[in-house]
């Protein structure tokens, strides 16, 4: 067991290597996508310390995975116009393992109920997001929403492929039909647990 002076040592010398990393990048996009990806890991570990929400370790990886795709991994958008939408029906379908974890914890209500308030809460996560990502381009204009392709003919141009409207709309399609597909294999995967439990147990 470390010491508390060296424990803070340790502490110390991670923040200064981190700050130095961060102050190289500090003039590059790079730089806010890594910000926005140790603030969002920072969040989801307070979130479960302090709600004692008991995330487990995979958990963590696919709140993780989420994160990379979607903040790190995002110059992908410009490059591969169908990687956005990819993204958009993997990630509520791992999403909905994390919001079903914290719903199955909730007592006097039935299995089925479960998963209408998990299908529930991610289609409106994916509401907000889409929400955030108008503001966003409204005011910094990010070109979160619509689908562009990077031109490096001569200047840098982004060249719109997909209508803003038309991409959140589809983004919301997609996003509901990973949500759904969590629900139908979640309840299939019930149903036959439940099943199969029953058999065995008229067996004995």
């Amino acid at each position: 067991m470390l010491k508390k002076h060296t424990r803070k040592l340790i502490y110390l010398g991670i923040a200064i290597i981190l700050f130095a990393f961060f102050y190289a990048l500090k003039n590059t996009n790079y730089f806010l996508r890594t910000l926005t990806f140790v603030f969002a890991i920072i969040i989801f570990y307070s979130a479960d310390v302090f709600l004692k929400l008991k995330f487990k370790k995979c958990h963590y990886l696919i709140f993780i995975l989420i994160s990379l795709t979607g903040v790190m991994f995002s110059p992908l958008y410009f490059i591969y116009p169908n990687y956005d939408k990819i993204l958009h029906v993997l990630s509520p379908i791992l999403l909905s393992v994390l919001v079903f974890f914290l719903v199955n914890k909730v007592e006097g209500i039935s299995f089925r109920m479960k998963l209408f308030m998990t299908f529930s809460i991610v289609v409106a996560m994916l509401a907000i997001f889409e929400v955030s990502e108008y503001l966003l381009d409204q005011f910094f204009n990010l070109k979160l929403q619509g689908v562009y392709l990077r031109d490096h003919s001569g200047f840098v141009k982004f060249k719109i492929l997909l209508d803003r409207n038309d991409d959140t709309m589809i983004d919301l399609i997609f996003g509901t039909v990973g949500a759904l597909f969590f629900i139908l294999v979640k309840g299939l995967t019930f149903s036959y647990y439940k099943f199969y439990k029953g058999k065995k147990i008229k067996r004995k």
